[in-house]
C-alpha cells in the first residue's frame, strides 16, 4: 500500500512540475535552411509576430510570396522593391534614374533603411505585371511588396 501512495506522491508531483514549466512559457524556435538563407519563426509566451510575407496564388497555380512592410507614411498598396539602402539615403544619380524613367517612385524610410519602391498598384496582379517594364527601363530586378498601416 506504501508503494502505491509513494507512486501516486511521484507521478502527481512530475505531473504537476510539467504543468508549471507549460505555464511559465516557452521559446520555440524553428530553423531551416534553404539557399543558404535562414528563417525564424518564434513563439515566445503564447505571443506570436505578424506574418512578415504572404503567398499569392495565381489562377494558373503559381505561388508568388509578397513581403508586407507596416508603414504609416506612405499609401497603403502593392509595390515593386527595386533597391534597399542601409542606413544611407539613396544618393541624387539614382534617385534621377528614377525620375527619368517615369514610374511612378518612393522611397520609403523604415527605421533608418530605405526602400526604393515603384507604385503604388492596386492589386498584386497589376503590380506584379510591371516588373518586366520596370527591369527594361531601370537594368534592376524587383519584387512585389504590400504596404500596410499598422
Amino acid at each position: 500500500m506504501k508503494n502505491k501512495i509513494g507512486y501516486l506522491q511521484t507521478t502527481l508531483l512530475i505531473t504537476g512540475l510539467l504543468f508549471m514549466g507549460c505555464e511559465t512559457g516557452v521559446d520555440v524556435s524553428k530553423r531551416t535552411t534553404k539557399s543558404n538563407q535562414l528563417e525564424e519563426e518564434s513563439v515566445l509566451s503564447g505571443i506570436v509576430d505578424k506574418p512578415t510575407a504572404q503567398i499569392i496564388t495565381t489562377k494558373s497555380g503559381k505561388k508568388f510570396s509578397v513581403h508586407k512592410i507596416y508603414s504609416n507614411s506612405a499609401q497603403p498598396g502593392y509595390y515593386l522593391q527595386v533597391a534597399f539602402f542601409e542606413e544611407y539615403k539613396p544618393n541624387s544619380r539614382f534617385e534621377n534614374q528614377l525620375q527619368h524613367s517615369g514610374f511612378k517612385y518612393t522611397i520609403l524610410n523604415k527605421n533608418d533603411n530605405y526602400y526604393a519602391l515603384i507604385g503604388a498598384y492596386k492589386s498584386y496582379n497589376e503590380a506584379h505585371s510591371h516588373i518586366g517594364s520596370v527591369k527594361a527601363k531601370l537594368h534592376k530586378d524587383s519584387f512585389v511588396i504590400h504596404i500596410l498601416r499598422p
